[in-house]
């Protein structure tokens, strides 16, 4: 029962999703189980009543009401309650939502310290330091949007969440953890040339080219890229592709046919799947309400 799993993406009707919500509630226990990890970074953030201890491949955190706890994406960790009942809000969200767009290459750095292990960024953050900040309002309207799921409710959360990674991107500035140590690596010198050659060949683009443009192992550059980017080269071209996708459908007097064909898709049904499941809707659906 202590095995670690991978759990997996999140998905609702079908599709897997960028961000994802939850309160949990957990039992008092003695011992850490369910251990898992994901490519989703995991904030734990306590509620009413929590008193939890949070392991995390090795480390343990404790958390009470109104702390807040960062899980580095593919860290495995667990969560075990020290009272006979915790509350806690568990948001998991892709590093890759911190982009600004799919075709960003200036933005890699601020995702280092989500997907790195690195004792100089601090994991836990108090409520008494927390309080008096935006965190606890934007806590509670991530709770109320998602719960409540008005129109547009994912990017109201969304929006929420990078407000969150930024607070806790200053706060790590300010506490002299540079950033620049990520934006000067190799590892990010590599997912920027990987993510300029995609922007500039997608149509041809493809990993094992961009493996040997970095000078890497395609093994070693596809799990380095996945890893940052939160999505495989292949499905990083995919999106560069959707976007120019759903440009032409709404600016260019063209059919789905003659889309899809350009963009350079084996048939007409792959690209329809490809782009339902990048947006959520049909391409001819798409192009009707444009």
């Amino acid at each position: 029962m202590n095995e670690i799993y991978d759990e997996g993406k999140a998905k609702i009707n079908g599709f897997e999703i960028p961000v994802q919500c939850i309160v949990m509630t957990a039992g008092k226990g003695d011992r850490f189980s369910l251990k898992h990890y994901h490519e989703y970074v995991e904030l734990l953030y306590g509620l009413s009543e929590c008193d939890i201890r949070v392991w995390a491949e090795g480390e343990i955190y404790e958390i009470k009401e109104g702390d807040l706890c960062i899980i580095n994406s593919g860290t495995a960790h667990a969560v075990r309650s020290e009272i006979a009942k915790s509350t806690y809000l568990v948001i998991k969200f892709e590093p890759g939502i911190l982009y600004a767009a799919e075709q960003s290459i200036f933005e890699v750095k601020y995702l280092f310290p989500f997907v790195e292990n690195n004792e100089n960024f601090r994991r836990v953050f108090t409520e008494s330091e927390l309080s008096g900040t935006e965190i606890p309002r934007l806590m509670d309207d991530i709770i109320r949007e998602w719960t409540a799921k008005d129109y547009g409710y994912e990017i109201a959360v969304r929006a929420s969440v990078i407000r969150v990674a930024l607070y806790l991107m200053r706060k790590w500035h300010s506490e002299k953890s540079d950033l620049s140590v990520y934006e000067n690596s190799d590892g990010v010198k590599y997912i920027k040339r990987a993510m300029e050659y995609a922007r500039g060949s997608f149509l041809t683009a493809n990993a094992n080219e961009a493996a040997d443009i970095c000078g890497l192992s395609y093994g070693y550059f596809s799990r380095l890229f996945k890893r940052i980017a939160g999505k495989s080269f292949t499905e990083y071209v995919n999106s560069i592709k959707m976007n120019e996708a759903k440009r032409m459908l709404a600016t260019e007097n063209k059919s789905v046919t003659d889309v899809a064909m350009t963009l350079g898709f084996s048939s007409v049904s792959y690209f329809a799947r490809q782009f339902k499941k990048e947006t959520g809707i049909a391409p001819h659906k798409f192009k009707k309400v444009r």
